[in-house]
């Protein structure tokens, strides 16, 4: 396909001729090209920068007369940093930005998260966490651009690139580039949506918007108008939200030079969320002297979905000061990040049971309960999937629930039980636990249902003995809050985590070892050979290693990346020694960062030549540890990044021990 589109110049007046973008590469360019990014300036390969909450990070500071021509960053943040980091460009020394949006929405994605799309000024890619626009943004003096984070964790990485040209000059009345975000959640009552209010000379160049569904239905039949120079009536009325955005019947994904949707959920009930793009880069909407660009939000203003946008356009400075941003809590009222473990049910009804009852098809999990159904919430996780629930029809005190799950080991755990509050939200406890071997009662404290506004909370149980294979909890209906409409209950979902993990903390520990490859893994190496921890050798670079003892921090992560240099492409052992009272069978679980292998008593047990980050439990062995003292020899490689590993036993009762030596 080929592009045609206008030339975005400085020139004044914009030139007659319309050229084919690949047909300007067959002319001389006279200006010079330059970039400023993220790379390490000690020349290593930290190319990134990192930014705590609440502080900003200077990305560029250019001197004039030149245009920025691209923008490329990919970012490594905590969930819907999309909506959490605030980007602003300030031209020619201006106090007020041209440029203040979210990151994500700038780059044309709303609600905090990625997707792909590809249109003619933005594209983002591997699965939207690569942003590029291609907007031109030139300026006479200077250009400052910022990165604010407004989350409550450090960006880890943020990399970019800004390429910009170095001109001769710029004609006098040359526009400035803006983009600005704004959002209504609810939008008012009786009034148009408003993208852009801007004062001057310029030109309108498109918007993206994001809706968040509030009820059932099409979210679109609003006319956008659009007012120029201040009058009255718009000079351009159109006919629906759809056509607007260049679509017609509705709206579904899809992606094209001008106008596209990057995210519509398509069943378009309460909570479902849409994004859409419409830019007017072969049609830019000229103004004298002002310009209001509105859509309304259903036909006739109906409809009370949240709305958020940005608007890009063109203008002579200055321009008139934008809005302050509501704060993060307010741009994400229903985002929610999944908790570490948390599994998103996804519920199949069985057939033929006394009463309502439903399976995770992925986990297995299953709950009962009369007059059960199934429903959608308005809250999302990290990927954008909405949090399900099934939620009781008219429960009364006393009315019971049961929630069967299976775990593979027998230990103590930490479990969350997670609910919908709302305003006729009952009263929840957990009244008994069943097992295998147990019927036991159980009195948990009182989960309290009842919300004015629908949210997800949550009822935790700490340190619970769990068997092996299935368990069975019993939740009980207790009443509820004076304020409450009912008394019904609304499962969400669960995590569950042991509670008592008994990590080896201490180690003998050698290395590094070169291993230029992952077939290291493989590779004899002399530890492997004799088990003396007086033993000094060769290691990586030639550099003599030897056997030292180290001890963990109580979370039993061996962060060999902190303790050994050189650690890039290297190989390193850690021994321990576990007694045991008596001949038994175990389980031995590991976590490593990369691959991994295991001997114990001089017996190799385990081999994963993984690529990975480490976690607690990643790999499960089965072993027959012997009376008395066993050996535990681990080899751990490193193949880019982070170097290390977690090992502990099952050992619920605490029987085993562990020791650097052998203890007589």
């Amino acid at each position: 396909m080929v592009f045609f589109v206008f030339l975005l110049s400085a020139a004044s007046p914009i030139p007659a001729q319309v050229q084919d973008l690949l047909r300007q590469l067959g002319q001389h360019q006279n200006y010079t090209s330059k970039r400023i990014s993220s790379f390490d300036r000690t020349g290593g390969n930290n190319d990134r920068l990192s930014i705590e909450p609440g502080k900003t990070a200077v990305l560029a500071e250019i001197n004039g007369p030149a245009a920025i021509h691209h923008i490329w960053v990919t970012i490594a943040a905590e969930p819907f940093y999309g909506r959490k980091i605030i980007l602003r460009m300030y031209w020619d020394g201006e106090e007020s930005p041209s440029v203040e949006a979210p990151i994500g929405d700038f780059f044309g994605v709303g609600h905090g998260l990625n997707r792909n799309f590809s249109s003619l000024p933005i594209n983002c890619s591997s699965q939207g966490r690569a942003r590029n626009c291609y907007w031109y943004m030139p300026f006479h003096k200077s250009a400052r651009i910022t990165a604010t984070n407004e989350g409550t964790r450090t960006v880890g990485a943020f990399y970019y690139y800004i390429d910009y040209r170095e001109l001769p000059e710029l004609p006098p009345d040359t526009p400035y580039f803006h983009a600005q975000y704004r959002q209504e959640m609810p939008c008012q009552p009786g009034k148009n949506y408003l993208f852009l209010d801007a004062v001057g000379r310029g030109h309108y160049v498109g918007c993206n918007l994001s809706i968040l569904q509030r009820a059932m239905g099409w979210w679109g039949e609003g006319d956008d108008m659009i007012f120029v120079d201040g009058e009255e009536t718009p000079s351009l009325y159109g006919t629906g939200s759809e056509d607007y955005f260049s679509d017609a019947w509705g709206m579904r994904e899809d992606e094209n030079p001008f106008y596209g949707c990057p995210l519509q959920e398509s069943d378009f009930k309460t909570g479902a969320k849409a994004t859409v793009y419409r830019f007017h880069i072969p049609d830019p909407i000229p103004f004298k002297k002002s310009i209001r660009v509105t859509i309304e939000h259903g036909h006739a203003n109906d409809r009370s979905d949240f709305f958020s946008s940005v608007a890009y356009w063109y203008q002579s400075e200055p321009h008139k000061s934008f809005p302050p941003l509501p704060p993060v809590e307010e741009r994400l009222p229903f985002a929610l990040e999944s908790p570490s473990g948390f599994l998103l049910p996804d519920w199949e009804e069985l057939k033929g049971e006394k009463i309502a009852a439903y399976k995770d098809k992925f986990s297995g999990m299953e709950y009962k309960a009369e007059n059960l159904s199934p429903q959608l919430t308005s809250h999302y996780n990290q990927s954008g999937s909405r949090y399900s629930t099934l939620s009781t029809e008219k429960a009364q005190k006393g009315t019971q629930a049961s929630l069967s799950f299976s775990v593979e080991f027998g230990e103590h755990y930490n479990l969350d039980l997670y609910f919908l509050k709302g305003p006729a939200m009952g009263n929840i406890k957990v009244s008994g636990l069943k097992g295998r071997e147990h019927n036991l009662p159980f009195e948990s404290e009182i989960f309290e249902g009842y919300s004015p506004d629908k949210k997800i909370g949550k009822l935790t149980l700490r340190n619970v003995r769990l068997q092996s294979g299935e368990n069975e909890i019993i939740l009980q209906v207790t009443g509820k809050a004076a304020g409450s409409d009912g008394m019904d209950l609304a499962f969400v979902g669960m995590t569950l985590s042991p509670s008592q993990r008994r990590f080896i903390t201490e180690w003998n520990l050698i290395g590094p070892f070169d291993a230029p490859d992952m077939s290291c893994l493989q590779t004899v190496y002399p530890p492997e050979k004799e088990t003396d921890p007086k033993k000094k050798y060769k290691g990586k670079n030639n550099l003599e290693v030897k056997w030292r003892k180290i001890q963990t921090a109580a979370s039993g992560f061996v962060n060999l990346a902190g303790l050994l240099e050189p650690n890039e492409q290297a190989i390193a052992y850690g021994l321990a020694y576990v007694f045991s009272s008596e001949d038994r069978k175990a389980h031995l679980l590991i976590g490593s960062d990369d691959g991994v292998r295991i001997w114990l008593n001089n017996e190799l047990v385990h081999s994963n030549p993984a690529y990975r980050g480490a976690y607690p439990d990643q790999d499960t062995i089965p072993v027959e540890l012997k009376e008395g003292w066993n050996t535990l020899l681990v080899k751990v490689l490193q193949g880019g990044g982070g170097w290390g590993f977690y090992v502990r036993f099952v050992d619920p009762e605490g029987i085993l021990r562990s020791s650097t030596e052998i203890e007589k």
